[in-house]
């Protein structure tokens, strides 16, 4: 593998959960679980909220959840309605830099809206999400991760920009401006189509959405060009070099991109520039905005074909866990710390090649938490875990079984 294994015994590359504490989050009312470094393995049967836990980790890792479509969907029924409906999250992690104490609050709004906001705090002192995101990394394995290489684009855009944030905060804030220059922008086509606005008045926000939009684009052609070497070795290891995948970015800026991809942020800008003044008459006719990273894709070939259109099932889980991994070590890479690694129930869907290849990979990493709902499909990783979980019903306990 590209990532070296790194020494138990030096602290270089430490990093790992000591506790994790929920409170009125999803289906736990209250929870104080103490991890061990290395592997953890937790049973149960479906919906007694193994996900659960591992989208607490996942969100104190990004701020983001792994599967809500809205932060109200965090905090526990049971209180959602009462005077104070908070969910509260917090972990203790132990790093090379010393340890570290996060603590993510999400306050719900009841009424009709049911919106909910969050609130951090980092090591005690209150902080902006986009400044808490990658303090703690995390690279998170679902079942569904297929859909990243075979679903539509937005996926894999999500998988870009949920790794690139860990890393780059200037990255995560110029997601968050992009979309509310878009959102705007957008207002106005609609405005100027219904002739309640002129066109000259996208001067400015051509320039705004230009500005984020090329901060973003060259932050992911950045992210996918580290990626590729690591996700051409998984994916030739965990298919024992018979299969090949190739990356290629594809920014959404119509012919403002010819045989090259801009080199810098500058470049990326006056492209994005180009395209929104060169597409104004189609955007108008559109009433939306038709150019930019929010209509960019990765182009995924597995042995030189359209991923989705050709590769095999097994194919594809190959391909998806090898971007996983591969994401595992660009965040290495880039933070020197190893991420906590997250498997939803992945394991029990591998025939016996591809597990054993996801197992080789368990001992290059510091801590591994792993969840199944058939432990009879996963003994080697039982017997070899140092800490084994039981979830039923919101309820955690030590696993006791063979």
């Amino acid at each position: 593998m590209i990532i070296s294994r790194p020494s138990r015994d030096g602290d270089r590359h430490v990093l790992y959960i000591t506790n994790l504490h929920l409170t009125n989050f999803r289906n736990y009312a209250e929870v104080d679980l103490p991890l061990e470094r290395g592997l953890n393995l937790f049973v149960g049967e479906n919906a007694q909220g193994k996900s659960n836990l591992l989208e607490a980790i996942y969100l104190l890792s990004t701020l983001r959840s792994s599967r809500a479509s809205s932060d109200s969907d965090l905090v526990r029924r049971d209180v959602f309605d009462s005077e104070f409906p908070v969910a509260r999250l917090q972990t203790e992690v132990q790093r090379a830099a010393g340890r570290l104490n996060l603590e993510v609050a999400v306050v719900g709004r009841s009424g009709e809206s049911q919106r909910a906001g969050k609130r951090v705090r980092v090591n005690g002192l209150p902080k902006r999400t986009s400044d808490a995101v990658g303090e703690l990394a995390a690279v998170l394995f679902t079942t569904l991760d297929i859909e990243v290489v075979a679903g539509p684009p937005i996926l894999r855009r999500r998988y870009l920009d949920m790794m690139a944030s860990q890393v780059d905060r200037g990255y995560l804030r110029a997601m968050q401006r992009y979309q509310r220059v878009l959102q705007q922008r957008n207002g106005l086509l609609k405005r100027i189509q219904a002739r309640d606005a002129a066109p000259s008045e996208l001067g400015f926000w051509n320039q705004e959405l230009s500005h984020a939009g090329g901060i973003i684009m060259k932050g992911r052609a950045d992210a996918l060009g580290l990626l590729m070497p690591y996700a051409c070795e998984q994916m030739g290891r965990l298919s024992d070099d018979v299969e090949t995948i190739n990356l290629t970015y594809k920014p959404a800026l119509g012919d403002a991109v010819e045989d090259h991809l801009p080199i810098d942020e500058a470049e990326w800008t006056s492209r994005m520039l180009q395209a929104l003044n060169d597409g104004r008459p189609r955007e108008i006719g559109a009433g939306v905005t038709l150019f930019g990273p929010h209509r960019d894709d990765v182009e995924v070939l597995i042995d030189g074909l359209p991923a989705a259109s050709f590769a095999s099932r097994a194919q594809l889980r190959t391909a998806a866990l090898s971007l996983r991994f591969a994401e595992a070590a660009y965040l290495q890479t880039c933070l020197g710390d190893e991420p906590v690694v997250l498997l939803d129930d992945v394991l029990s869907e591998l025939d016996e090649q591809r597990r054993r290849g996801v197992l080789e990979s368990f001992e290059i990493f510091q801590q591994v938490i792993v969840t199944t709902a058939d432990p009879d499909r996963v003994r080697d990783v039982l017997t070899s875990a140092t800490g084994r979980f039981v979830v039923t019903g919101g309820a955690i306990g030590r696993f006791e079984g063979e």
